[in-house]
Formats: C-alpha cells, sequence, structure tokens
C-alpha cells in the first residue's frame, strides 16, 4: 500500500459519523422521555391503569385500589415537594458561600452563570405546567368500564 493514510482518515471519518449518529440518537430519545413525563396529576390515574392492566383487575378491585393509589400518589408529590425545597436550600447557601471567595469580576461571572441556570429550570417548569390540566377542568381518572347490562 502506498497511501496508507487514505485509508485511517476513511476510517476514522466512519467511527466520526458514528458517534456523532449516535450521541444524535441517544439525544432525541433523552428528549422524548423527558418530555413525556407525567406531570404529578397524572400519577395515580397512570398507576391504576398500569396496576389494572398487568393485574388484570376486576371494576371492584379497580374501585377499592383508586383511594388507596391516590393517597399514597399524593403523599409523595409531598415528599417530592419537600425534595425539592431542600435542595434549592441548600444549592441557595453553597452559592452564597462560594460567592464570598470569588473577586468581583467572578462573582458577576457567577450570579450570570446562576441566573442562566435558574432561567432554564423555569423555563422546563413552565414547559411543566403548560401540560397540566387547567384549574377550571380538574384533572379526571378514567371512568371504570360500563357494567353489562342486568349486574
Amino acid at each position: 500500500m502506498k497511501q496508507p493514510w487514505k485509508i485511517i482518515i476513511l476510517l476514522l471519518g466512519i467511527f466520526v459519523a458514528g458517534g456523532v449518529t449516535g450521541g444524535l440518537v441517544t439525544l432525541r430519545i433523552w428528549k422524548e422521555k423527558m418530555g413525556n413525563r407525567p406531570v404529578p396529576e397524572e400519577w395515580a390515574p397512570r398507576h391504576l391503569k398500569r396496576l389494572s392492566d398487568r393485574l388484570e383487575l376486576t371494576p371492584a378491585q379497580q374501585e377499592q385500589l383508586r383511594p388507596v393509589v391516590r393517597r399514597n400518589m399524593e403523599q409523595l408529590g409531598r415528599v417530592r415537594n419537600t425534595f425539592v425545597a431542600d435542595t434549592q436550600t441548600v444549592v441557595e447557601a453553597m452559592q452564597r458561600e462560594i460567592a464570598q471567595m470569588l473577586t468581583p469580576e467572578q462573582r458577576d461571572k457567577f450570579a450570570q452563570m446562576n441566573r442562566e441556570l435558574r432561567d432554564a429550570r423555569e423555563s422546563r417548569e413552565k414547559a411543566e405546567r403548560a401540560k397540566r390540566p387547567k384549574p377550571s377542568h380538574p384533572a379526571r381518572e378514567p371512568a371504570p368500564p360500563a357494567k353489562p347490562p342486568g349486574n
């Protein structure tokens, strides 16, 4: 072979193309999964539907489980909210402590960096709130299947 560098460049190009393609596919799948996350109002109905589908629950069992699932999913929502609030408190304390150790120029950059992160988080939260049902139409769980006549 007189020109092995051509083969090396070709193989390197194939490797880079594969890496870029894999990265793009992974990013797309991740965005779809994150974009389709259920909001807290959907947790109980989704969980009850999953239980019903997988366990082949009777309508009577669904009615028995509905308040149990709803109550516990509401508790999970409260735990989540407490966790988020506690996390925010720790992050703010860390940011104050870090800012004290920075020069004025670094503090300005740090403040800008934190604003950008906060804006991105608020944007995500706004998109999540937009997915939630409007208050005038409260979230309703699916109605139980109609009972056959005579039952």
